[in-house]
């Protein structure tokens, strides 16, 4: 992928957002949904389909692993990159747009996973250039995400800092008040630790580095964060049991889109299958199937392009699927993620 398609990627996923104050009057108008699910079993009809394009995606591992020259396990880049592609479990650096006007960056908010575990999901805004990364990064994670199935626990003025001391390979991040770290009673420890890895993941983003945090209060180390215990700096969790294995990245939520539907992601599956589709009213739509990854410790990125030219123009639910091998065994299924789009 190269800087021109990098560039496409990041502003097309957030089209929809504009900078300062019309922020919320833009996440008002994104219309709120459940998330779907309920996928048919898909690895019959495509099984042939899916072991040629495993010796394709095997071909091209090789291919990228020979040029590519991070050292970061996260990344795991198509063929003939030029540069890291900015994906779930990189350090999503903010990439500034061609005007100088503003920047796209990443953050992190909590959704489910098949088994009702909180995990993180990635989304892509756009700020002001004139704005730091690091303060993008507190807005964001103090904002509504712009997908209603994430939440952040993160109010305004919970965090006041973001601080990265290359020197000392770590990032200070200063909380504005001591009853943070104690844990609600109503959060769950398992959520208590999506919440503080939502921060860690999104200033590893915000600075571009897979720098440990250190959690400040009143200047001096936390004792705890949510009741995590948070004395010495916290380093991120591993990537598949704190992202969601299933992230779509592209569209994003609420776009309005027309003609060929390229929709990009990452996942990491059994056989590295990914299933996507359209629905609407329960009924399902160009359903289509590719390869991402499955195995090692990151998330594999894959792409599909769906014709809507022949759907009737309205609201309809995106859904991107990982293979599941339960086969609809109770307590596992396939990891998911939704996008509402709006088909002209």
């Amino acid at each position: 992928m190269n800087d021109d398609q990098l560039s496409r990627l990041l502003k097309d996923a957030v089209s929809d957002i504009e900078p300062a104050d019309r922020i919320e009057e833009l996440r008002a108008s994104v219309r709120p949904r459940g998330r779907i699910v309920h996928l048919l079993h898909a690895r019959p009809w495509y099984a042939a389909a899916g072991i040629v394009a495993a010796v394709i995606c095997l071909v091209a591992t090789i291919t990228t692993v020979a040029s590519n020259n991070s050292a970061d396990p996260g990344f795991a880049g198509p063929p003939g990159s030029t540069r890291p592609t900015v994906i779930a479990t990189d350090t999503a650096v903010p990439t500034e747009s061609p005007t100088g006007e503003t920047r796209t960056y990443a953050v992190y908010y909590i959704g489910t996973s098949p088994q009702d575990k909180p995990v993180l999901y990635r989304e892509f805004h756009r700020g002001s250039a004139a704005a730091s990364p690091t303060r993008l990064a507190i807005d964001g994670l103090e904002s509504r995400p712009l997908d209603p199935d994430y939440v952040t626990p993160w109010r305004p003025r919970d965090i006041v800092e973001v601080k990265p001391d290359l020197a000392r390979d770590v990032v200070y991040v200063s909380l504005g008040h001591d009853r943070l770290e104690d844990r609600p009673a109503s959060m769950s420890p398992a959520y208590a630790r999506a919440a503080v890895q939502q921060v860690v993941y999104t200033v590893q983003a915000a600075v571009g580095k897979r720098l440990p945090v250190q959690f400040l209060i009143a200047g001096v180390p936390a004792a705890t964060v949510l009741g995590i215990p948070a004395t010495e700096p916290i380093p991120q969790r591993n990537v598949l049991q704190t992202l969601s294995l299933m992230s779509i990245s592209d569209p994003n939520e609420g776009e309005t889109v027309s003609g060929k539907l390229r929709v990009r992601g990452v996942n990491n599956g059994f056989e590295g299958n990914v299933v996507v589709h359209l629905e609407r009213g329960g009924t399902s739509y160009l359903q289509k199937a590719t390869i991402g990854g499955w195995g090692e410790g990151r998330l594999f990125p894959w792409q599909v392009t769906l014709d809507v030219s022949g759907l009737e123009p309205g609201t309809y639910t995106l859904v991107a699927s990982n293979d599941d091998p339960s086969g609809g065994q109770e307590g596992f299924g396939p990891a998911t993620d939704t996008r509402t789009i709006v088909v002209k």
